[in-house]
């Protein structure tokens, strides 16, 4: 390869690579609750969090479906929900053939995924109203 090549390529690589390190450096992960996703019952779980779904409350639960957990203002962690016509999986959180049901649901298996520590039962009691959890949204 000639040198003026070289030195092309070089000179590519090393623009790219500073323009990347400008792009990690400037821009902010947008991260937070989805706007379509609201307060699902139950309040504030031990263990668990609280319960956003995106689902009209006028409208039966449907699957499959994405529920996020979220304590103080921050998403710590999200359950991916089966109906369970739909077959079990190895790795469902449920032992296969008990499903469960929520609120008059239909049966379903779910797979809990955790990011950050659930709360205890003594962090639950510490909240005043679902305005903690990620700012002033409610149930609808």
């Amino acid at each position: 390869m000639k040198m003026p090549v070289k030195i092309l390529i070089c000179g590519a690589v090393s623009i790219f690579a500073i323009s990347a390190d400008a792009i990690a450096e400037t821009s902010q992960p947008v991260a937070g609750l989805p706007s379509h996703y609201h307060l699902g019952p139950g309040g504030c779980r031990p263990g668990n969090g609280f319960s956003f779904v995106a689902e009209s409350p006028d409208h039966p639960s449907t699957y499959p479906k994405l529920v996020l957990r979220v304590f103080n203002g921050q998403i710590i962690g999200m359950v991916f929900e089966a109906e369970a016509a739909a077959g079990w999986k190895p790795w469902y959180d449920q032992p296969e053939g008990k499903p469960v049901s929520h609120h008059g649901g239909p049966p379903h298996y779910s797979q809990a995924i955790y990011f950050k520590t659930p709360p205890t039962a003594a962090d639950c009691a510490n909240v005043t109203g679902p305005g903690k959890t990620m700012g002033a949204r409610s149930e609808r």
